[in-house]
C-alpha cells in the first residue's frame, strides 16, 4: 500500500478549471514525476507481457540483414533495404500506439483512484487491481479484440472512471455510444491536442533511437550490439516508455474534457451547494478530496494552482513543523 505516498500528497490540490494544451502537458509531466514508481510498476505489469508478445511476432517479420549485421555497420547495398528496415521499425512503433491503451489501463486505474478516491487505503495494489479486473471484459474487448477497427481515445478512462456498460440499459448508454458522444463532441481541440502531443513523441522517440545509434557507433563500436538487438530491445524499450507519459496525458485530458465540453466543474460546485444545505458537515465530502473547491458556486479561481505553488507549500509547511 503507498501509505507514505498518500500523506505526502495530502495536501496537494488539482484546481478545477480549464487549462490550455500546455498547461495538461506540465500538469501530466509534474504528476507523473511525483508518482513515477507506483505508475511504472503498474505500467510494466502489462507491458512487459504485451512485449513478450510483440518480441515474437516482430521477430517473425525482421529484416534479414537484422540477424548478421551489427549495430555499428550500413549493410544496405541500396535504399530500398534501408527503408525497408525504416518501415519495419515504424509497424513496431505503430503496434506499441495501438496497445498503449490496454497497457496502460492499470495506470490509468491507479490515476483514476488516486485523483477520486480520498481514503488512503483504496490505493493499495490489492484495490488496484481488484478495480481494474472489474473491468477487464471491457478493456480486453474494445482496446485488443477490436482495436484496429476502433480508432477513437478515451476508451480507457470512460471504461474505469464512469464504469459505462457494455450494453446499453434504460439508465445508462453503452461504453460505444459514449465514446463516441466524446470522440464527435470535441474532434476540432482536444483531438488536435492528442495529435499534436503523439507527434512530440514520435520525433522524441526518433531522435532518441538516433541517439542511441551514433553513441554506440562513437563510444564502443567494438562492442555494438547487432541490429536484432536495437530492433527487438533498444527501439521498443523507447517507444513503451514514452507512452507511459502519453497515458497520464489521456488521463488529464480527459479530465480537462469533462469540465470544458461538459461543465464538469459546475456539476461538482452544484453538489457542494446542495451538500452544504442537508449537512454543512458533509460538504467537503461532496466533492474528491484532491480538489481544492470554492466555498460558493462561482467563480472556481482558487487559492492557489497545484502547478504554481507547490514549492511554496512545502515551505510553509516546514516552517510550520519547525
Amino acid at each position: 500500500m503507498d501509505t507514505k505516498l498518500s500523506s505526502n500528497w495530502a495536501r496537494r490540490s488539482i484546481v478545477i478549471r480549464k487549462r490550455t494544451l500546455d498547461e495538461t502537458r506540465d500538469l501530466s509531466l509534474r504528476v507523473l514525476g511525483k508518482l513515477f514508481k507506483p505508475l511504472l510498476l503498474y505500467y510494466l505489469a502489462l507491458a512487459l507481457p504485451i512485449y513478450a508478445i510483440d518480441a515474437l511476432i516482430w521477430a517473425a517479420f525482421m529484416p534479414p540483414v537484422a540477424f548478421d549485421a551489427g549495430i555499428n555497420s550500413f549493410p544496405y547495398r541500396g535504399f530500398a533495404l534501408f527503408w525497408n528496415h525504416v518501415d519495419f521499425l515504424s509497424w513496431i512503433y505503430v503496434t506499441v500506439w495501438l496497445e498503449t491503451s490496454f497497457v496502460g489501463s492499470l495506470a490509468t486505474q491507479y490515476l483514476g483512484i488516486w485523483l477520486f478516491n480520498s481514503d488512503g487505503d483504496a490505493l493499495s495494489r490489492k484495490n488496484v487491481v481488484r478495480a481494474w479486473k472489474a473491468r477487464w471484459f471491457q478493456l480486453a474487448y474494445y482496446l485488443i479484440v477490436t482495436r484496429i477497427i476502433r480508432t477513437r481515445f478515451f476508451y480507457a478512462e470512460t471504461i474505469l472512471l464512469e464504469q459505462t456498460p457494455f450494453r446499453s440499459r434504460a439508465d445508462r448508454i453503452s461504453t460505444s455510444k459514449r465514446v463516441r458522444n466524446i470522440n464527435n463532441g470535441s474532434w476540432g481541440t482536444f483531438f488536435g491536442n492528442l495529435w499534436s502531443t503523439e507527434t512530440y513523441l514520435c520525433v522524441g522517440v526518433t531522435l532518441g533511437a538516433a541517439m542511441v545509434y551514433f553513441l554506440v557507433n562513437s563510444l564502443v563500436p567494438d562492442l555494438a550490439p547487432r541490429l536484432i538487438v536495437f530492433d527487438l530491445a533498444l527501439f521498443p524499450a523507447l517507444v513503451f516508455g514514452c507512452r507511459l507519459y502519453y497515458v497520464a496525458y489521456s488521463f488529464f485530458s480527459y479530465v480537462n474534457y469533462r469540465i470544458v465540453s461538459e461543465g464538469w466543474d459546475l456539476d461538482l460546485a452544484f453538489k457542494v451547494e446542495a451538500t452544504k444545505h442537508e449537512s454543512p458537515e458533509g460538504a467537503d465530502e461532496a466533492i474528491p478530496r484532491r480538489f481544492r473547491r470554492s466555498r460558493t458556486l462561482a467563480p472556481m479561481t482558487l487559492e492557489f494552482d497545484f502547478l504554481e505553488k507547490e514549492t511554496s507549500q512545502e515551505d510553509l509547511t516546514s516552517e510550520e513543523r519547525s
